[in-house]
């Protein structure tokens, strides 16, 4: 195969672990308990109208986690989900893009294999919201995710 052929198809590779890993979802800790919330591409749009809901000033949101009924979620409990889930789409959609980049710029074959999904991005191909997003991440890590934040 010639490098595009290569780059093109370790595109599609990385792509596709992206959007497995933002549908597999998260785990958010509300007010009573953890809960798993998937986020295929209906669940988000499910909680960007959940999000509308607490917007107009909802002070319950109806919603259900994985493998459970619909119920009355705390306008704080809905949105801590919300935030946690947009939070995770954009992380992993900023680090895709931003093996992208790198990707693009490799000049071998053999550059481009060593290339992974979870791999770190050398410095020079970090674009300025990965490098927040990893300052973010080793704050919470650095608390012992503690705040309730979204697995990542």
């Amino acid at each position: 195969p010639t490098l595009d052929e290569v780059k093109a198809s370790k595109k599609a590779e990385i792509s596709a672990i992206c959007e497995q890993v933002i549908y597999s979802g998260i785990n958010v800790t509300l007010s009573d308990g953890e809960y798993h919330f998937s986020l295929t591409e209906k669940d988000q749009i499910n909680l960007f109208g959940k999000l509308a809901q607490l917007t107009a000033g909802a002070e319950q949101v109806e919603y259900h986690a994985d493998g459970m009924p619909c119920k009355y979620y705390s306008a704080e409990d809905m949105r801590n989900i919300v935030e946690s889930a947009l939070w995770h789409v954009s992380y992993h959609t900023t680090y895709c893009n931003t093996l992208n980049m790198w990707i693009a710029v490799c000049e071998s074959a053999e550059e481009v294999q060593q290339i992974f999904y979870g791999a770190d991005v050398p410095e020079e191909y970090r674009s300025e919201v990965l490098n927040a997003y990893l300052i973010q991440i080793a704050e919470i890590a650095s608390k012992g995710g503690e705040d309730g934040e979204s697995d990542m």
